[in-house]
């Protein structure tokens, strides 16, 4: 073997060396990157356009649709609607704000009667 042969085995080493270091160091993590993005990105994709039922699952709404749900609850609809609610919470709580007032003029009175003798 000449030399000449050796050299050129040895740099076909050092190359093929190099190439797997960086497609160790760079590469193979890109690779993992780049896939790892493309999954949640199809995942993003699915949840907002939504999924049609399939056999054993029932159809998945998407992002915009569950939103103007939500928006909906937000709007007056005859009691079912969660402003509906919460504006009936707070008639109620200010029927109780009465009564409780009351209930105190009406215990000063008995004090101010029981006091009184």
């Amino acid at each position: 073997m000449s030399n000449e042969f050796l050299a050129v085995v040895a740099a076909a080493i050092a190359v093929l060396t190099l190439i797997g270091l960086v497609y160790r160091m760079f590469l193979k993590n890109m690779i993992h990157s780049v896939h790892d993005f493309s999954l949640w990105l199809g995942q993003f994709r699915r949840d907002w356009e939504g999924e049609a039922a399939t056999p054993g699952r029932s159809a998945q709404p998407g992002i915009m649709e569950r939103l103007n749900e939500i928006d909906g609850q937000f709007q007056r609809n005859g009691g079912d609607s969660l402003r509906d609610k919460v504006e009936k919470l707070l008639e109620e709580t200010g029927k109780l704000d009465q009564r409780v007032d009351t209930m105190e003029i009406k215990q000063e009175e008995i004090w101010a009667c029981v006091n009184k003798d």
